[in-house]
């Protein structure tokens, strides 16, 4: 009875072995299953969505290169010689012509130099500078927008960042321009928005 038994057992190991084969067979021949993977980092993400919404207001996009020239960096920017932000301790040069771009600013040139006005163009890009601390990072990203045309105005930089807030932030966001001071510009301003959360 007992070798009766193994036989038996045998025989159903020897079948479960079988079905359990079968059911994990695999047709190599059988296309993959496709599988999205990643996403868009969300720094791209945003930065998409903000070239999206100042090119629905007309503007086209230069991107710039992110090694730039000292002079398409500074000097014709009007930086002098002696200013600080030339200093090897806020600017990554590559040797005395080349540097990283420490601001997306030489795109506004670069742009000058090649188109006759109306000049209407976002430039967004990474930047570099020599900070690394708590509130710091040596890479960031910046955007910045130049409009060049008769008849330009104050009120149609507010105009253009009233769209842009309320277009990012809902059609309820309200904002104010404050009058500030910056050594480049002139006149100079901030812009303060109401909290999308709170009110």
């Amino acid at each position: 009875a007992s070798e009766h038994f193994d036989e038996l057992n045998t025989k159903l190991k020897e079948k479960e072995m079988e079905l359990r084969y079968e059911s994990e067979k695999i047709d190599i021949s059988m296309p993959a299953k496709s599988r999205k993977t990643g996403n868009l980092h969300p720094v791209t993400q945003v930065r998409n969505q903000l070239i999206d919404i100042f090119a629905s207001m007309g503007f086209s996009v230069y991107e710039g290169t992110e090694i730039e020239t000292d002079y398409y960096n500074f000097t014709a920017l009007n930086t002098p010689q002696d200013h600080p932000a030339r200093d090897m301790q806020d600017t990554f040069y590559l040797s005395d012509e080349f540097l990283l771009r420490t601001q997306t600013s030489g795109g506004q040139i670069r742009t000058m130099d090649s188109q006759k006005p109306p000049i209407k163009v976002l430039i967004p890009g990474r930047v570099f500078r020599s900070d690394s601390d708590a509130t710091h990072s040596p890479m960031f990203h910046q955007m910045e927008g130049l409009v060049v045309d008769k008849g330009i105005t104050l009120g149609d930089l507010q105009g253009a960042l009233n769209t842009f807030v309320q277009k990012l932030f809902g059609a309820d966001t309200r904002t104010r321009l404050r009058p500030s001071y910056f050594p480049f510009t002139e006149p100079s301003a901030e812009m303060d928005i109401s909290c999308n959360i709170c009110g």
